[in-house]
């Protein structure tokens, strides 16, 4: 399988794995008459992506604010149509160890994280949904499978929205509309820079753009899951009883 999207909208694409994947999906067109809109807060990142790689449209937006949200989906509509693939991928990051527990740090993962995503969800399934085609990926992480140390801020919003996905994927069927997960483990990022541990399995963002490439363009699955024997550790501790899970989880710290 091969597919051809002619509109593709990554939103989250100002750096990381989302420039990668808007770098990956330039270079590598998936049809002749394919169009790229690139969106994040950061208007000035977005300018130089779009100076990089000419055909690539610009559209800042900050997903935690709901008439933004609406205001570039009606800019994009206007120009470009309704796109057939939207990629989720904005997102933030900060570990939080225990001593540094603060309920604001966990707000504002979940104003950008869960309800960011959400805010955009809700008018492209409608948009969709009135359509009766078109795809969207959610960019969540490995580390929505399990809680793990250092990412009860970050952690729980990834697997808020694993378990969004699973829901909304199901009541999809039939409607002609995709929806999917991303699930990436470590990507050296500015994000990940944060992390003063071993990241196992660390990929660069052009692995993971490659990765879900393939994935988006290869596939109807639901999980875009990588690298691969990361994944499956990781969904091991899932089936693991309490007491040998966090035995485990204790050696991490």
């Amino acid at each position: 399988m091969k597919k051809h999207f002619q509109t593709i909208w990554i939103i989250g694409a100002s750096s990381g794995i989302g420039a990668a994947l808007a770098r990956k999906l330039h270079e590598n067109p998936t049809s002749s008459a394919q169009k790229i809109i690139i969106s994040a807060r950061n208007s000035d990142k977005l300018d130089e992506l779009a100076a990089e790689m000419p055909g690539l449209t610009p559209v800042p937006v900050d997903i935690t604010d709901t008439n933004a949200v609406n205001g570039a989906i009606a800019k994009v509509e206007k120009q470009f149509g309704l796109p057939d693939l939207v990629v989720l991928a904005a997102g933030i990051y900060s570990p939080m160890k225990l001593s540094a527990f603060s309920a604001a740090t966990i707000r504002s993962h979940v104003d950008t994280n869960y309800m960011g995503i959400v805010n955009c969800l809700e008018p492209l399934l409608n948009k969709m949904r009135a359509r009766k085609s078109g795809e969207i990926a959610v960019m969540a992480s490995v580390a929505g499978y399990r809680g793990l140390p250092n990412a009860a801020a970050y952690g729980p919003t990834k697997a808020a929205l694993i378990n969004l996905c699973e829901s909304l994927h199901t009541e999809l069927s039939g409607s002609g509309v995709l929806l999917r997960v991303i699930n990436p483990g470590f990507v050296n990022t500015r994000l990940t820079d944060k992390n003063d541990f071993e990241m196992p399995y660390l990929l660069e963002p052009e692995q993971a753009a490659d990765y879900i490439y393939r994935g988006l363009c290869g596939s109807d699955k639901f999980e875009i899951a990588f690298p691969p024997p990361f994944v499956r550790q990781l969904k091991l501790t899932q089936i693991l009883p309490y007491p040998i899970f966090f035995k485990l989880m204790r050696k991490l710290l």
